[in-house]
């Protein structure tokens, strides 16, 4: 049983970091992504009026998959973003963290869970090692 806690921590984190990642691309200009501290800048902003901030700890704790956002958080993002990409983002987000009751919003989240799903835990040395079930983005039909 906890094996599939593990598992399923794995996947939500890397799900996680792949999106902060993919956003923090749009949120950016041509030359480069947005940093984190710009990036969480714009997710804070929209969270003023219920006078909440999102860290730039935080994002760098969430693409480094050392921890998942808080869901609560994300569910106030959401709503105080409903209309912006903020709010797809967190809707994204919680998607990831709770497949099994929410989907995802956009592609950037539906490639995201999908590529998740293909990251898998083996029985290497301190807790295992990533192992890429397809090549170069290689899916089987």
């Amino acid at each position: 049983m906890s094996a599939a806690i593990l598992n399923t921590t794995h996947r939500s984190k890397t799900a996680v970091a792949l999106i902060v990642q993919q956003y923090r691309l749009l949120a950016g200009n041509q030359r480069k992504p947005a940093t984190l501290r710009e990036f969480a800048n714009a997710l804070s902003e929209a969270m003023l009026p219920i006078g909440r901030r999102i860290s730039y700890q935080s994002i760098k704790n969430w693409q480094d998959r050392l921890y998942l956002p808080d869901t609560l958080m994300m569910m106030r993002l959401a709503q105080a973003a409903r209309h912006d990409w903020r709010g797809e983002f967190a809707a994204d987000i919680l998607a990831a963290m709770h497949p099994q009751d929410y989907e995802p919003l956009t592609e950037i989240g539906r490639r995201a869970l999908r590529s998740s799903d293909e990251i898998r835990l083996t029985g290497g040395h301190y807790g295992g090692q990533k192992e890429n079930a397809h090549i170069h983005g290689a899916r089987g039909g």
